[in-house]
Formats: structure tokens, C-alpha cells, sequence
């Protein structure tokens, strides 16, 4: 088996998450517009209520969805973007400088240096490969994890805003 390719292939892997997760992101954001739509309707309809088991019910209802809401949106920011910071995916360098390290660097290194210290350049890109996929690998793996956190929160908004029609219902059903 050829290591470098082995290496690479990790590496390319993990470059196509990252782009797998930034596009993930969209289906939770589109979902979330649609709750913020439907609870504004329903804050809307709330006006009426005459019921106060209802009023209450309600109430907490719209507490427990804001609070669902607020943290889908905590982590759908934090696996986007890491809350500002942003993540720190590491590439190789430019194709020039590698070239320069390989055709000159090198072999200077090595032409001062006994036998056993000599460098080798794949062994070197395989080092650095390996040290950069580790690194999206635990990037990647909190990103899926706060994206898989969100869309949690995502599905407790959206079944609390059920039981918000449900109770909207009920007042029409009663009134």
C-alpha cells in the first residue's frame, strides 16, 4: 500500500466534509425562517385568548420555543463558524514553496548532514498530512456535532410549535 496516497486520501476526505458540513447548514436555516414565521403567526392569533389555562399553557409554550429556538441558533453559529473564531483548517502551502522545498532546501539539508539525519520529502508531506487531517478530523467532528445539537433543538421547536396550534386550536374549539 502506498502510505502517501493512503494520506492523502484521509485528507481529501475531510477537506469534502468540511464542505459537506458548511452545506448542511441550509436546510436547518431554512427550517428555522419557517418556525420564526409560523410562532409569529401564532403570537398573533394569541391576542384573543380568553381562557386562562390557555393564556398559561400558552405562555410557557412561547417561553420553551424562544429558549429551543436560541440555542438552535447558538449552535448552528458555533458549527458554522465556531462563534466567531472560526476553525483553523490547515493547508500545506503554496505548490511554490513546497516545489522550492523539494528542488533546493532539501537537497542543500542533506548534502550538509551525515546519512542518518538526511531528509525525505514524502515522509515530510506524509508528516504534515497526517498532522493537518488529525486537525479537520476534530474540527469536522465538533462541527457535526454542534450541527447534530441544532437540528435537536430545530425538532423541539418544531413540535413545541405543534402544541402552540394545538392550543390555538383549543380556543377556537372551546370559544
Amino acid at each position: 500500500m502506498d502510505s502517501y496516497q493512503f494520506y492523502k486520501s484521509l485528507y481529501d476526505r475531510e477537506l469534502n466534509r468540511r464542505k459537506d458540513l458548511d452545506a448542511a447548514i441550509n436546510l436547518p436555516i431554512t427550517i428555522l425562517t419557517i418556525l420564526v414565521a409560523a410562532n409569529s403567526y401564532l403570537i398573533g392569533k394569541e391576542v384573543t385568548i380568553q381562557q386562562k389555562y390557555i393564556v398559561v399553557c400558552s405562555s410557557i409554550l412561547l417561553t420553551l420555543l424562544l429558549v429551543s429556538f436560541l440555542v438552535s441558533i447558538f449552535y448552528l453559529i458555533r458549527s458554522y463558524n465556531n462563534l466567531f473564531k472560526g476553525f483553523g483548517y490547515g493547508n500545506l502551502g503554496l505548490t511554490t514553496e513546497i516545489r522550492n522545498f523539494e528542488l533546493i532546501e532539501i537537497p542543500k539539508y542533506n548534502a550538509q548532514v551525515d546519512e542518518t539525519k538526511k531528509l525525505n520529502f514524502e515522509a515530510i508531506i506524509i508528516n504534515k498530512l497526517t498532522q493537518y487531517t488529525d486537525d479537520h478530523i476534530v474540527f469536522n467532528d465538533k462541527r457535526s456535532f454542534d450541527l447534530h445539537r441544532a437540528k435537536t433543538f430545530i425538532i423541539i421547536t418544531l413540535v413545541l410549535t405543534g402544541f402552540e396550534f394545538l392550543i390555538i386550536t383549543l380556543k377556537y374549539l372551546t370559544a
